[in-house]
């Protein structure tokens, strides 16, 4: 395989130039100084807000999986002083992704944006060829952020929206021991209010964060709100069958260049294939790849075979290729097995059975304390007689003794805190801090 665009030194000396963040992200007492000056910034920020009556918000989105924050929109837009609209932006720049795929992926999300009824604009000016500037040209008050990388345009990244209130929103429910991506990026010591799970995780965040957790508040994961609100009905998302088939999600990750050692879908790609050609009678598979595996997947495959692999899923008749959202997907269907992080508790609120597949007997040693819980949920695979167990002894079967451990967890952890969903916690975090 060919070097990782993610790690080459090419790749970080352009970011470091493109974002202007030698002094401020790579000299400590700079850093230090620049935390504690953008923090102070975002303070001012807020109070500025206090007697607007009416405030833009800018959900800045670049992909469907990055997206989390169906409720948030919704109860922002049902506030007559929120003006709340999506912001959708390149992935990525900077990566060598073909131009063709990056448009496309455009939109893409801008459909999954519109199919929600919810407004959006995409900031291209197409007859310069230029991305615009979204302070100048949409002035918003509130930006909420969906991803903490540097993925993207710099005018598109917090460095450029000090003199504004920010937010992050995660777009995965963290469970991996990724201590400075999920917390001590620069990007997470400077947002003005940092939305975290559970009080397991501000507990990481004030440990291994520079700032010590002073914008982290605890609302619980707005990415799961829907599967805890009980007058939601999921769409009928899988293909027609002759007959009824037990329904199973594979979605492998896209870290396949070895940057997280998490991905093992190159161990896999055929097998799954082959067990659903195997089990095509009994077993609907929907495949659910992260959204980066495409772009990777041509860097190593070529374009060619990477569209084929992808066509076979989506025409085999009892498999489906899914692309955007996966609620639906969740919902209606019997068991999953996958190997992502924020997937590792997603699926739990379900409460259905679900595999996480692994590549070395030490793999439990890459979640955070949270996520050893929520591993310990799931069955394990790392040989193809592990899947088939799974798929015709609980899938097919019904043998399904990690019910009650999810249950459990589920109580412990994941109810709503204090009865207030995520979303009502987010907006009340919000105004908290301008009213403060």
């Amino acid at each position: 395989m060919k070097k990782s665009y993610d790690n080459s030194l090419v790749y970080k000396i352009r970011l470091m130039l493109a974002y202007k963040d030698a002094l401020r992200n790579h000299v400590p007492w700079i850093t230090n100084r620049y935390i504690r000056n953008f923090r102070q910034s975002q303070l001012e920020a807020a109070k500025r807000l206090k007697n607007k009556e009416r405030l833009d918000v800018a959900f800045f989105l670049t992909i469907p999986g990055m997206w989390k924050s169906d409720y948030l929109f919704r109860t922002l837009r049902d506030n007559p002083r929120y003006h709340p609209y999506v912001v959708i932006y390149p992935y990525s720049t900077y990566k060598g992704f073909s131009r063709e795929e990056v448009w496309a992926t455009l939109e893409r999300t801008r459909a999954f944006v519109e199919e929600k009824g919810f407004e959006c604009v995409i900031p291209y000016d197409s007859s310069r060829h230029r991305w615009l500037d979204v302070k100048k040209t949409l002035d918003p008050d509130i930006v909420i952020f969906t991803t903490p990388y540097k993925d993207f345009p710099p005018n598109f990244f917090v460095y450029h929206f000090r003199d504004r209130l920010t937010c992050y929103v995660p777009y995965g429910f963290s469970s991996l021991n990724m201590r400075r991506v999920n917390y001590d990026l620069i990007f997470h010591n400077l947002v003005g209010l940092h939305f975290v799970e559970t009080e397991i995780h501000k507990q990481l965040a004030a440990q291994y964060s520079r700032n010590r957790a002073e914008n982290v508040v605890v609302t619980g994961y707005p990415g799961t709100e829907v599967f805890m609100r009980k007058d939601y009905r999921p769409k009928e998302v899988w293909k027609p069958q002759e007959r009824p088939k037990k329904r199973v999600i594979w979605a492998p990750h896209h870290t396949i260049d070895n940057t997280l050692e998490l991905s093992t879908f190159l161990i896999n790609c055929d097998r799954m294939v082959e067990l659903a050609v195997k089990y095509k009678d009994s077993i609907q598979f929907a495949f659910k790849p992260h959204q980066l595996l495409k772009f990777k997947l041509q860097q190593l495959w070529g374009e060619e075979r990477t569209q084929a692999y992808y066509d076979r899923w989506a025409e085999m008749g009892n498999t489906q290729l899914e692309e955007a959202g996966y609620v639906d997907l969740f919902l209606t269907s019997d068991a999953m097995i996958h190997d992502c992080g924020s997937f590792t508790t997603e699926y739990l609120f379900v409460n259905r059975p679900v595999m996480y597949l692994t590549h070395d007997e030490h793999f439990s040693e890459r979640f955070n304390p949270f996520g050893q819980q929520s591993f310990s949920c799931h069955y394990r695979g790392g040989s193809v007689q592990e899947i088939e167990d799974f798929l015709q002894n609980t899938v097919i079967g019904g043998v399904d003794p990690k019910r009650e451990e999810r249950r459990a967890l589920y109580e412990k952890h994941l109810q709503p805190i204090e009865g207030m969903m995520p979303s009502e916690r987010i907006v009340y975090e919000i105004e908290k801090l301008i009213n403060s």
